[in-house]
């Protein structure tokens, strides 16, 4: 199983932070890679679907999600992506001083194509490219 783990600092207030990365269904306003987002209901389960352009998409059901911690997980059940059995979690913790915070987005999945791609694709294309996007946009 692979293990990934980025984490990215902000000069921002975790709260902040939380209000823009916090919202599992509003992935597509702060994801560039996330072309639309349509939403689906089963029973009490919250799932999102993933446009990621060029026929690539993602199934992604919540699994928890904490707002007081500021913590959700979540899998992917189906999609284009060379994983399976994964499940990832975004976390953003204040810092020491209250004025800035950090955000860290892990996963674990068994990848479907050469591990080091795919750990390279969800580490860096995905988490890295996401969180440093959303700093650079905000200047954070």
């Amino acid at each position: 199983m692979a293990r990934v783990a980025v984490t990215v600092e902000f000069n921002r207030t975790a709260d902040e932070i939380w209000g823009i990365v916090g919202g599992f269904l509003t992935i597509d306003q702060w994801v560039p890679a996330v072309l639309k987002l349509t939403t689906k209901l089963e029973g009490i389960d919250i799932i999102r679907h993933l446009d990621l352009g060029g026929g690539g998409f993602v199934v992604e059901p919540l699994l928890t999600y904490d707002n007081a911690e500021r913590v959700y997980s979540y899998a992917i059940t189906d999609g284009t992506m060379p994983v399976e059995n994964y499940v990832a979690q975004l976390r953003v913790l204040e810092a020491d001083n209250g004025k800035s915070c950090v955000a860290q987005w892990t996963a674990s999945f068994n990848p479907t194509a050469p591990e080091q791609e795919v750990v390279d694709l969800v580490a860096n294309g995905v988490f890295r490219g996401a969180l440093e996007g959303l700093k650079a946009k905000l200047g954070a």
